[in-house]
């Protein structure tokens, strides 16, 4: 049995599979944005036992195109326009990214209610296909997790602004539903976000593509009778939705199998799963109220449990392929390229290597990258038919023939006769306290002397007399005598 079977249930999962045959989406991506949307269409009225609101929150977590998330959010709506569509066309908003707007959009659709003969009507339907942009946004505002959670919860928000005062909203009743890919989730459903609650209310789950469909294919027809007479039965007085004795006793359970999940989980993991027991409160209650009865049966508890079961699991893959994705370095797109072409034995057509890269290499970037690398070379190669010429990437080998000079050894150190060395003169050591007489200068300088340099003593210069012989006899040296 395939994942949307276990969960299908009563007119409303009737109605996805009738529609799924002239669907390219994701069943289980239908089957969740129809709970998103008929869960907020009904939340006036319809209200749990202990008085909090049935509201349904999911994400589509899928890769651009091939997941389909606009696809199956198109054909939730082709099942519920004719249900519900006054509600979608009325109430429904986007790029909601901060605490005071959230308030403010909440509070306009109850004050225009005000008086009204049914009472105040203050549902509103917010639907982000581009949930990472907005989330961009979010990070900003310091308030909205806070307000977004409390909503969920079904307790009072408020804002106070000095143009309009205090915005307070008593009874929040809001519906989501948003679309992201893989890594965008990644890059921006922060750690901090998930362990404070904020996603603990979402029920995310990965969607793909069901099947390929000609392109000129056409919705087909969906009977949704049995659904808008459970819708007129919702709206038409307030519901409260209760357990029979067998789905309160495997409620239990579930609870107790949650819980026991969750102790085995890092605490990051089970952050998402705090709210999954409610969560399956919830939908089978507003599955119930699909079948025009407030006693939720086992067998709604048993639909609900599979499609949070799906949830829990693709939250566990997000949430691993998140930390992976943080801990593994991207590859280039060049070492892409000699991974695939390895792969094909170093030779590969642009078609094969461009189905190979994936959908985030085009044949532009390709031949950019391919341009600046020296290992890979192209060629284009025409074939005996009339059809355009192959265009052939190649891995070339490290070129060997080409001459490699070596570094020159260091030569030899060539021999030296032994011979006599000569020392140079030791110059001699000074005694402390000797004197140095510099040539052609005055002054003196004590060396080794500890006490301060004497004065320099200006010479007085005097006529110099003329110089007197000196003869043998007048000298008192004998040896010139001798001379």
């Amino acid at each position: 049995m395939s994942p949307f079977e276990q969960m299908k249930f009563g007119p409303l999962g009737d109605a996805v599979a009738a529609a799924m045959p002239t669907s390219e989406a994701d069943p289980v991506g239908v089957w969740a944005a129809c709970l998103s949307l008929y869960s907020a269409a009904i939340s006036r009225n319809v209200r749990l036992d202990n008085g909090r609101p049935v509201v349904v929150w999911t994400v589509l977590a899928g890769r651009s195109a091939i997941g389909r998330k606009g696809y199956a959010l198109g054909t939730a709506k082709h099942v519920l326009t004719p249900v519900i569509g006054g509600f979608l066309g009325a109430r429904t908003r986007d790029g909601v990214s901060s605490g005071p707007s959230l308030v403010d959009m909440l509070n306009k659709f109850e004050l225009e209610t005000t008086g009204h003969e049914d009472g105040i009507d203050g549902r509103a339907m917010l639907v982000e296909e581009e949930w990472a942009a907005v989330l961009k946004t979010q990070k900003r505002c310091s308030k909205f997790s806070t307000l977004f959670r409390t909503a969920w919860d079904g307790k009072t928000i408020s804002n106070r602004t000095k143009k309009e005062g205090l915005q307070a909203v008593a009874r929040p009743l809001l519906g989501f539903h948003a679309h992201i890919t893989p890594g965008e989730w990644a890059k921006y459903v922060s750690a901090s976000e998930a362990l404070g609650g904020s996603y603990n209310r979402l029920l995310p789950v990965l969607v793909e593509r069901s099947k390929m469909l000609p392109y000129d294919h056409k919705a087909g027809p969906v009977d949704v009778k049995g659904l808008r007479a459970a819708f007129n039965w919702a709206t038409h007085d307030g519901r409260i939705m209760t357990f029979d004795r067998a789905a309160g006793q495997r409620y239990d359970e579930i609870r107790a199998q949650v819980e026991d999940r969750m102790a085995e989980l890092p605490e990051l993991l089970s952050s998402y799963m705090e709210r999954a027991a409610e969560q399956v409160h919830r939908i089978a209650a507003v599955l119930t109220a699909t079948t025009r009865k407030t006693k939720i049966s086992r067998k709604a508890v048993e639909a609900a449990w599979a499609f949070v079961s799906y949830s829990m699991a693709s939250v566990e893959k997000l949430v691993r392929e998140a930390a992976d994705q943080a801990v593994k370095p991207v590859k280039g797109t060049d070492e892409l390229v000699r991974e695939v072409l390895q792969r094909y034995e170093g030779e590969a057509n642009s078609t094969l290597l461009l189905r190979a890269l994936g959908t985030r290499v085009t044949a532009a970037s390709l031949r950019a990258t391919v341009e600046k690398m020296d290992d890979v070379t192209v060629e284009t190669v025409r074939t005996g038919g009339r059809g355009a010429p192959s265009i052939v990437y190649r891995l070339t080998p490290p070129e060997t023939s080409a001459e490699v000079q070596e570094p020159e050894a260091p030569a030899a150190p060539t021999a030296v006769e032994a011979g006599p060395i000569s020392r140079p003169a030791r110059r001699p050591k000074k005694a402390v306290g000797s004197v140095e007489r510099p040539s052609g200068k005055p002054a003196l300088r004590v060396v080794g002397s500890a006490g301060p340099a004497p004065k320099r003593v200006k010479a007085k210069t005097k006529a110099e007399k003329p110089a007197a012989s000196v003869t043998a006899e007048s000298s008192p040296n004998p040896f010139l005598a001798l001379l």
